[in-house]
């Protein structure tokens, strides 16, 4: 049964997309079965990093339009792709969260795939913290902006609450240095703490790097760029450390907060 990595932040704009993509990508190049899920309903991004023109998308089978396996594309590297959708304006009929089935399906897919990446809308709605409690490992991705702190810590707390998720994740984005990073994380780890009776594990840091921001307008992601060994194997570093923190394990009946975070 595949493992399934959620990559999710508080806010938008924090790079979550391109980490996911290129995660997904070296998990592809390790165990040659890797599939990248983009849950925004709304405002897909990641099939434009890979310039990928989807024939369908997720809405599609949400909508009944296609199976989950005819929305499945692969592109180079051998990548398989479930894209999301981008400025479209769509009504999505439920009573549950439409995304669960999704997940269960896809794990259920007999030795298709090891690894599922999520790439996660931004903020701290229900539909994204019942995909969180459906996966494996949960990365927070933040920055060294107040914003990032505020909105990060609303989904913890609501993830916790909720659904009792217990277990993050959390790199630093967009820092200049490691020193920087992990004093950001400390900083953010002492006031969840404060609060909220959860584990957080660092997991490491994304320097600001002028060819990320060029992948993006190129549309080729990092890992896939020429002579960007250092860039590559802080990937993959990052990677070991989310797959070797403790599991996402639900505190079904969370523990009662004294105080109001």
């Amino acid at each position: 049964m595949a493992t399934v990595i959620t990559i999710a932040s508080g806010k938008g704009g924090v790079g979550k997309s391109s980490l996911a993509t290129n995660f997904a990508l070296r998990l592809q190049k390790s165990s040659g079965r890797a599939l990248l899920v983009d849950s925004d309903l709304l405002m897909a991004n990641s099939h434009i990093l890979l310039d990928l023109q989807p024939e369908f998308d997720l809405i599609d089978v949400l909508q009944a339009r296609c199976t989950l396996r005819e929305a499945i594309e692969v592109v180079d590297g051998g990548l398989s792709v479930l894209a999301g959708r981008t400025g479209a304006s769509v009504a999505i009929d439920k009573v549950e969260d439409p995304l669960q089935s999704v997940l269960s399906e896809l794990r259920q897919l007999k030795d298709a795939f090891s690894y599922i990446v999520v790439d996660a809308p931004a903020g701290a709605g229900q539909d994204l913290i019942n995909t969180l409690a459906n996966s494996d490992r949960v990365l927070i991705v933040l920055l060294a902006q107040a914003t990032s702190f505020v909105d990060a810590y609303a989904l913890i707390k609501n993830s916790y609450l909720e659904r009792g998720i217990a277990e993050y994740s959390v790199v630093v984005n967009m820092v200049n240095s490691e020193r920087q990073a992990r004093a950001v994380f400390e900083n953010f780890s002492y006031t969840v703490k404060a609060f909220l009776p959860v584990g957080l594990t660092y997991a490491g840091h994304f320097k600001h790097r002028r060819e990320i921001y060029e992948s993006s307008i190129k549309c080729v992601p990092i890992v896939q760029m020429e002579d960007k060994h250092e860039q590559i194997k802080n990937f993959d570093l990052v990677l070991r450390q989310i797959l070797h923190a403790p599991h996402n394990a639900l505190r079904h009946d969370p523990m009662p907060l004294n105080i109001s975070g």
